[in-house]
């Protein structure tokens, strides 16, 4: 009776958790639309800004999309008991490690401003290690344990002598009391991304993300989009298109990369075939280790078909891929390149578990 209530508890939490998620989304998004496209798109279980983004008032195409309704409150309880494990950036790289698969190191966990040393390259027990550890040549990442969204990223490094955070040089004093605010973090390896990703945009990680599915009448995983994202000036050190950087689509067949759009953080939302900082081409280049990608990821998912429903974070390496995370209930917006149910085998996915 008790793990009965408990769990009833816990269901009507993360509920309303989701809820809040959504009505901050279109509190931050939907202001600049009119009341009447938002009223339109409210009863369609969509938010405002996706009227226009996704055309859905052109002969009612709202069948063809995952509205943000489905996404926030119902796609989370896909994975049951294990969506938890996706939304820990450390257990789910331990996970990953397992198999063998690429992952970024985890040097320490700060809580409260403590921090514990998980690594084994480096141990870092305090800001002085964090400090020496750069100057002897080390790249740190610091983000949130939990979360996603490219929200409170930093990137550690050294120039000559000098500590450089997020690209910009700054007193040891001033990185010693950024440390010691952090509250729930962890310190990562800064992986080195593939010459292509470097050379289109070299302040970030430029990472893609994959989403998939199961497809159970065949019982195979399938890829069901790929989207790849570039950093862009307003998002260093990040790649996500919610803090101004680009992202474009990917053919899942041939890898090849399809023209980008713009972050409405940037103005009106542009598409554009080179990037707009370094204006290297990114429409039609066709991605490096894209079989052993796609293969990878696609045998991970066999091996862990226990969490049926995934939403992969994969940089190419200069020898592979490496996985960044995993999301439990992916952000669904780059439905603006091909909505997600014109494919029948998504439709008969998101149908098995209730979510359309």
């Amino acid at each position: 009776m008790a793990r009965d209530v408990a769990t009833t508890v816990r269901t009507y939490g993360a509920g309303l958790m989701s809820f809040l998620r959504l009505a901050r989304y279109e509190l931050k998004w939907g202001s600049e639309v009119p009341l009447r496209k938002r009223l339109w798109a409210w009863r369609r279980g969509f938010l405002g800004i996706s009227v226009d983004r996704y055309n859905l008032m052109e002969g009612d195409r709202t069948s063809l999309y995952v509205n943000e309704w489905a996404r926030f409150i119902r796609t989370p309880n896909i994975n049951g008991r294990f969506g938890p494990a996706l939304n820990n950036k450390i257990v789910f790289s331990r996970m990953l490690a397992s198999y063998g698969v690429r992952v970024p190191d985890y040097y320490c966990l700060i809580r409260d401003g403590r921090m514990t040393p998980i690594g084994r390259r480096y141990r870092l027990r305090n800001a002085e290690d964090v400090l020496a550890a750069c100057r002897e040549g080390a790249c740190f990442v610091i983000k949130p344990f939990t979360g996603g969204g490219g929200e409170a990223v930093s990137i550690l490094s050294t120039e000559g002598d000098c500590i450089v955070r997020n690209g910009q040089g700054c007193a040891d004093d001033d990185v010693v009391d950024f440390l010691n605010g952090l509250e729930d973090a962890v310190i990562t390896e800064n992986l080195e991304q593939h010459e292509y990703a470097r050379t289109i945009f070299p302040h970030s990680a430029n990472s893609m993300r994959i989403l998939t599915m199961w497809d159970y009448e065949k019982r195979e995983p399938f890829i069901a989009s790929v989207v790849q994202r570039f950093g862009t000036h307003m998002s260093i050190p990040v790649d996500n298109s919610s803090k101004g950087g680009l992202f474009c689509p990917v053919d899942v067949a041939t890898g090849e990369l399809g023209t980008a759009l713009t972050s409405r953080l940037m103005g009106e939302p542009r598409w554009v075939e080179r990037h707009p900082d370094t204006g290297e081409r990114i429409a039609g280049l066709r991605l490096p280790y894209w079989d052993v990608v796609t293969g990878g990821i696609l045998d991970l998912c066999r091996r862990m078909a226990y969490i049926p429903y995934i939403g992969w974070d994969v940089l190419i390496t200069p020898n592979g891929f490496a996985v960044f995370e995993g999301n439990s209930y992916p952000a669904l917006g780059y439905q603006i390149f091909e909505p997600l149910l014109v494919d029948p085998r998504v439709r008969a996915f998101y149908e098995r578990f209730g979510v359309v």
